[in-house]
């Protein structure tokens, strides 16, 4: 048998080959459609003409939107307490972007998915676990607000907390009210 023979053949077995794992793969695929429409004749999805969850997830932007006394805790890896200070609403993510962080390329052949701003305006973080956090100092008597920068893990408590740095407890104050406050149906 000469080169282009062999060449010919081999191509012939891959192109086969090939064919047979296409049909595999439609195989599959049939199969498992097929097991989808059993399932949403049997168990449909449900519908709900309320969602708690949805709505506590708006009640929790627009807590975060407002400007409330906190307490913020953070914490190392090993879960020592490594630092606290009352706070103004809830600590914002170190790579919280303005503006959208991912491009889209426009002219290309393929096309992207492009993020969308939460509802606060804001594109969240997703590859820091550093924080900002607005604590409160006393200067000259006045309450000042100072972004402090941490990269340990943070807790923000809508009411006043007492810190025990040996214990690493941190237990509500008796009796403080929480700034704000959310609400099941």
């Amino acid at each position: 048998m000469n080169k282009e023979s062999i060449v010919i053949v081999a191509a012939v077995c891959f192109g086969l080959i090939g064919c047979e794992n296409s049909s595999a793969e439609r195989q599959d695929a049939k199969a498992v459609n097929d097991q989808q429409q059993v399932y949403q004749k049997s168990q449909p999805l449900p519908r709900f003409d309320y969602s708690l969850e949805r709505d506590v997830a708006i009640q929790l932007y627009k807590a975060r939107n407002e400007k409330v006394t906190t307490w913020t805790v953070w914490r190392s890896d090993m879960g020592q307490v490594e630092g606290d200070c009352a706070s103004i609403g809830y600590p914002i993510p170190y790579d919280t972007s303005l503006t959208n962080p991912v491009k889209t390329m426009y002219g290309h052949s393929s096309s992207g998915v492009v993020e969308q701003a939460e509802p606060n305006g804001l594109f969240s973080s997703k590859n820091s676990i550093a924080t900002w956090v607005r604590c409160i100092s006393q200067v000259n008597g006045n309450d000042v607000e100072a972004p402090v920068y941490v990269e340990s893990k943070v807790t923000a408590y809508p009411f006043p907390v007492d810190v025990d740095y040996t214990t690493g407890r941190v237990q509500p104050v008796a009796g403080a009210e929480p700034s704000i406050t959310i609400k099941g149906k």
